[in-house]
């Protein structure tokens, strides 16, 4: 009784379940834990019920969104069918329509887009849309490059990415369409989708993708008029003249007669009504009649450009809408794109699929589809540099196989004549050639050059095992070399190309493209692609080079031109990485100079004789011989690029350059340096510098390997200081000479032919020392070479300095032929004589010594350039003998720069 009452009057929370008392602490704790848990549930359960409401709703915007979608792209599929056509749904609505229309890739193997998952909508190509296409880009385009013509003269050009939006829209500004979105749509169409069909091989996708889209066919009516003689022309213009007088007479007769009707009518009310009716019958036959003849006039002397010939589709043709139940013909919807994505009978067949892809792949262009204007965000979204590579490599690899197989794109018939046949793998060219020019526009940082590079290299690295097979097999004729390899003609050729570029030359080429992490420096890009193909390059030129010296022991067999073409590529790559166009003047390869810091590097030229490219450049001139004046001019110009190299770093190349033989006995020869004087001095200058020293020089320690007896050039028996000494006093002497005849050339008043032909030979003298100036300015080793040459005799110091001295003293003694305010303006007053000197000369003479005075002023305005251009030079070589010993010469400025019109400096 105690417990019950006990329990009974006690707070039943302190007791648990089994009647047992529990303290305050454990109590709170249980109570705290059931509560947590209960809340925990409930929360569980509101988060269940808000996600599933959340995904109702998304799914109920997401298909409203989807019809809104289809709805707007189906809008702007009807607008670019239509004549000068313009989306105004935006930029949006030309992606989306872009995705839809190219086909999905169906094999694992291949990249797939989240793009490629889910369409909301089954479209395809057609004759009016892809016409209505190329209309929209190419206005797009003009656009642009006139908009950006006017911001570079109001802007500064710093700032490449900056992005001038062109907008487009029907009515107001509410929706904007830019050039952007008409160049996706139109890499859509004219690339991307040609790319997925040759990727695929498959008839279904390709004709999917086509849809009713039939190129158009070569001859029309404007190609037609084109050709009309033009008397034939004149005489269409006459017909149509009279045709359309005749109208206008007609309807001025008409328009009295119903006038007077009129006023008839109003005279007498009480006509019948019959013959009221009968009038306006005969005034309406009339009116019709009236109507066809002008219809007939107006459409017979049109412009026929006015007129969408090449269209194929014909949307008012019954016959293609004949088995279409669906088509809308009542409200006049001839641009239906359900009905206009239908496939085409003639895209289900190889042949015709072929002839459609032929004509978009050749109607795609840089410019054409003005691709200029999208920005390097969307390029590298869409993976456009990828595409483009890999249809480039695909169609050049196929262009060169040469596929057998008629179900396939890529098929070629070489037997066939027929100009019906569309062979795809020919237009290789268009996608490279657009990947190139957007590697190379500055405008957009250069966002494509990495992977154009890539592709160069693919392009030399993929034909390596065909190159060492020709190093493998024996060939009967030592001097039959076969050409090179498709895919490596076209790397070489385009590496030369872009080396030579002035995108890749200027002096914004040395810095970033950008300030994100992404920006590359392209000429940094350009030389890391040269250095990573060295060792392919060599094995190239080992290919085409004849396999032995053919100094004295002649030539059988027909030599072959492939070393000429390969040295006339390879040589703009040697001097891009060492900034010194050797072949030409020795002048710098980049704008804005800064040679003195474009040495090569140890590594660099380690990395040049280790990968055998320089001991094959070496091979290859003394292998070959001047069989031709090309072949002579690109031997020359390997040659000075052997030098430049040599120069760049004496230390590893030079003294491998000035120990091979073949190439000594003959730069080393007398006769090399009669006819080569610069040339001549530059090598005995080397040699000198690394072979000789006070004491007695060491000899070539290297032997040929050759048991033949070789008929070489005799050797002068002085040292190549005194011959450097020698040739350096020569030139001075022939400079000399050559401006003193200039001069007196140049103060006659009547010049025959002879003085012309002089006067180029004139020039062509003063410019060696304008070449000989330029080495010792823009080669980092010149001038050290040339001091150690001459410092190796105690007297040829002393007598360079003595000839540089007399030039100058030449060149003091000359005129300046500055034209002044007088002689100009005595040289115009010939157009204003008086009457009564008009009377003592006619006018042929008048005109004869009008023509004298012209040339005489353009002489000596010649001559003057020549004469300045000559000073400065001197001034260069002055200072390069009075600098001391290894010091060099500092110039801080390019030599363009100099003033150098004193006379008496």
């Amino acid at each position: 009784m105690s417990s019950s009452k006990n329990f009974s009057g006690g707070d039943p929370s302190s007791w648990d379940a089994n009647g047992n008392k529990m303290d305050e602490k454990h109590f709170l704790r249980m109570y705290s834990k059931a509560l947590a848990e209960a809340l925990r549930t409930k929360e569980e359960e509101d988060s269940a019920e808000r996600e599933e409401l959340k995904l109702q709703q998304s799914s109920r915007s997401k298909s409203r969104s989807t019809a809104a979608d289809v709805s707007e792209m189906q809008s702007a599929y009807r607008e670019l069918c239509h004549d000068d056509p313009i989306v105004t749904g935006g930029d949006e609505v030309c992606r989306q329509l872009a995705e839809v229309l190219i086909p999905n890739y169906k094999t694992v193997a291949t990249r797939l887009t989240k793009n490629d998952k889910n369409k909301p909508i089954k479209l395809a190509l057609s004759s009016p849309l892809v016409e209505g296409v190329l209309q929209a880009v190419a206005r797009a385009g003009s656009k642009a490059t006139s908009s950006t013509t006017r911001s570079n003269t109001t802007e500064d050009s710093s700032l490449p990415n900056q992005k001038q939006p062109q907008e487009e829209s029907m009515i107001g500004s509410s929706s904007i369409t830019s050039s952007e979105g008409y160049a996706q749509l139109a890499f859509a169409i004219f690339l991307e989708g040609p790319y997925r069909c040759i990727q695929q091989d498959n008839l279904d996708v390709i004709s999917d993708f086509l849809g009713s889209f039939q190129p158009p066919p070569k001859s029309n009516s404007a190609a037609h008029h084109e050709g009309l003689s033009a008397e034939e022309k004149s005489r269409l213009v006459e017909e149509a003249t009279a045709k359309i007088i005749n109208g206008i007479e007609k309807m001025s007769m008409e328009e009295t007669r119903n006038e007077a009707a009129k006023h008839g009518r109003d005279d007498d009310a009480s006509s019948s009504s019959s013959e009221f009716f009968l009038h306006n019958s005969n005034n309406d036959n009339a009116h019709r009649d009236d109507n066809h003849t002008m219809e007939e006039i107006w459409a017979e002397d049109s412009d026929p450009d006015d007129y969408e010939y090449e269209s194929s589709y014909n949307p008012y043709s019954t016959e293609s809408n004949n088995d279409s139940e669906d088509y809308d013909d009542i409200d006049g919807d001839y641009f239906n794109p359900t009905h206009l994505s239908k496939r085409n009978t003639s895209n289900q067949t190889w042949e015709g699929a072929r002839k459609s892809i032929h004509y978009l792949l050749s109607s795609f262009s840089y410019g054409n589809m003005a691709l200029n204007t999208l920005s390097s965000r969307v390029w590298t979204d869409l993976g456009m540099s990828e595409s483009m590579a890999d249809l480039a490599f695909t169609l050049l690899l196929a262009n060169t196989n040469s596929s057998h197989d008629k179900n396939s794109l890529l098929w070629q018939d070489k037997h066939s004549t027929e100009e019906d046949i569309k062979d795809i793998t020919t237009l290789w060219d268009r996608p490279l050639f657009v990947l190139r020019d957007r590697a190379m526009d500055n405008n957009r940082g250069h966002d494509a050059l990495t992977l154009y590079l890539q592709l160069l290299c693919a392009f030399l690295s993929h034909s390596e095992e065909d190159v060492m097979s020709k190093l493998s097999t024996p060939s009967k004729d030592t001097n039959d070399t076969s050409d090179l390899p498709p895919l490596t003609a076209v790397g070489l050729s385009l590496f030369a190309t872009l080396c030579s570029s002035k995108e890749m030359t200027c002096s914004s080429s040395s810095k970033l493209c950008g300030t994100s992490i992404e920006s590359i420096c392209p000429r940094d890009e350009v030389k890391n692609a040269i250095f990573s193909t060295i060792d392919t390059l060599a094995r190239i030129v080992e290919c085409v080079r004849p396999k032995k010296s053919v100094f004295g022991c002649g030539s059988t067999g027909t030599a072959s031109t492939a070393w000429v073409r390969t040295a006339v590529c390879i040589i703009p790559m040697v001097e891009y990485i060492i900034n010194i166009k050797a072949r030409f003047d020795f002048q710098t390869v980049f704008e804005g100079g800064g040679s003195r810091n474009a040495a090569l590097s140890n590594s660099d030229a380690n990395a040049l004789l280790d990968s055998g490219l320089f001991r094959e450049m070496l091979s290859l001139y003394t292998c070959t011989t001047n069989e031709t004046d090309a072949s002579s001019v690109v031997r020359l110009q390997l040659l000075r690029t052997i030098f430049a190299l040599s120069v760049q770093s004496p230390e590893v190349l030079g003294h491998y350059a000035v120990r091979v033989p073949d190439l000594v006995k003959e730069v080393h020869a007398s006769c090399f340096m009669d006819g080569n004087l610069v040339d001549g001095i530059l090598w005995t200058t080397l040699g000198s510098s690394l072979l000789e020293s006070k004491s007695e020089a060491p000899k070539p320690r290297l032997k040929l390997r050759t048991n033949a007896k070789l008929n070489l050039p005799a050797v002068d028996a002085s040292n190549l200081t005194d011959r450097c000494s020698l040739g350096f006093e020569k030139l001075c002497k022939s400079c000399n000479s050559a401006l003193m005849s200039y001069k007196e050339i140049v103060d006659k008043e009547v010049q025959s032919e002879d003085d012309e032909n002089e006067t180029r030979q004139h020039k062509q003298t003063l410019g060696n020392i304008v070449k000989f100036s330029n080495y010792l300015s823009n080669c980092p080793h010149g001038i050290k070479i040339w001091l150690d040459s001459l410092n190796n005799n105690e007297d040829a110091p002393q007598k360079a300095k003595a000839a540089i001295a007399d030039l100058r003293s030449t060149l003091a003694r000359l005129p300046s032929y500055t034209i002044g305010a007088e002689e100009d303006a005595g040289v115009r007053s010939s157009d204003h004589k008086k009457d009564d000197d008009n009377d003592n000369l006619s006018t042929d003479s008048h005109i004869e010594i009008r023509q004298k005075a012209s040339n005489l002023r353009q002489r000596k305005i010649d001559f003057g350039k020549e004469v300045s251009l000559v000073r400065g030079t001197v001034k260069v070589i002055s200072l390069a003998l009075e600098s001391q010993k290894g010091a060099g010469l500092s110039l801080k400025i390019p030599m363009s720069s100099y003033n150098a019109s004193s006379k008496t400096d």
